[in-house]
């Protein structure tokens, strides 16, 4: 952004809460433009469906663009039985309560995992962990058989001979793996539960930004998502750029995401 803005843009890291930290100092802002925040669909829902509500809504919010999405695999230790997906499955159909590691039961992750483990029969439980690292070390020291982080990491993993990749949630060509590794495509299809479930970055400002600088942010991305050092960059971070007006995000993608989220925690009786 500074290379077309030809303004410092400082990155000021806020973890937390889901993304509730970052939101909500970008809301309590001026919103002059000058402030701007980087979080998924998930992190403007979730946080304000849990108990301990954010100082903010969804409302307070304006999506800019969504700009990429972070491919997320299931990977087993190097040395696993199971040297396909198809295997694994098999053997977690005979076992049920084969353990997986995903980082926190709210994620977007988890609820892949677990909308996959329903229509697939396979009855996994869930051990929730605070970040990947975590999940990372539960699986290449066999506390867990199974995990799920980003593919960036994982494949670095895999070149090492410590991880074996079994499964991603995207087309795995397209994510660059090798082909007969299955994929969400291959083995279920892409069926509606899934469409708008993905961990996709979005530029995000508050919502009395006035209109000129909203304007100029989205043509600054316009820019910065067909500039070939901001794809080499992807490429390195094994991100699939998946850029998206904010208007359609906002119109389409959060209403939809935000039904699926809330059938989901209704059937967990996690909607108060």
């Amino acid at each position: 952004m500074e290379k077309f803005l030809k303004v410092p843009v400082v990155t000021v890291n806020k973890p937390g809460g889901g993304g509730a930290i970052g939101l909500s100092a970008l809301v309590s802002a001026r919103p002059d433009g000058h402030t701007v925040a980087i979080g998924t669909v998930e992190n403007m829902i979730v946080p304000t469906l849990t108990e301990g509500k954010p100082p903010y809504s969804m409302e307070d919010l304006h999506i800019v663009a969504q700009l990429a999405t972070v491919y997320g695999v299931l990977v087993v230790a190097a040395d696993a039985p199971w040297k396909t997906w198809r295997e694994f499955v098999d053997y977690a159909r005979k076992n049920p309560g084969v353990k997986y590691g995903c980082p926190g039961i709210r994620s977007t992750r988890y609820m892949l995992i677990e909308t996959l483990n329903k229509n697939a029969n396979l009855g996994l439980v869930a051990v929730p962990f605070d970040n990947d690292n975590e999940v990372k070390t539960a699986v290449m020291g066999h506390t867990i058989p199974i995990g799920s982080w980003d593919m960036g990491s994982a494949k670095e993993l895999q070149a090492a001979g410590k991880i074996r990749i079994l499964f991603v949630f995207e087309p795995t060509q397209q994510a660059g793996l090798d082909p007969s590794i299955a994929s969400l495509d291959t083995f279920l299809g892409k069926s509606g539960a899934y469409q708008e479930a993905d961990v996709s970055h979005c530029l995000v400002v508050h919502k009395n930004t006035p209109e000129e600088i909203k304007q100029v942010l989205k043509e600054t991305l316009e820019k910065v998502v067909k500039d070939p050092e901001f794809l080499a960059d992807l490429k390195k971070m094994e991100l699939m750029l998946n850029y998206l007006d904010g208007s359609i995000v906002m119109q389409k993608k959060l209403p939809q995401r935000l039904a699926l989220v809330k059938a989901f925690y209704k059937e967990r009786g996690w909607l108060k």
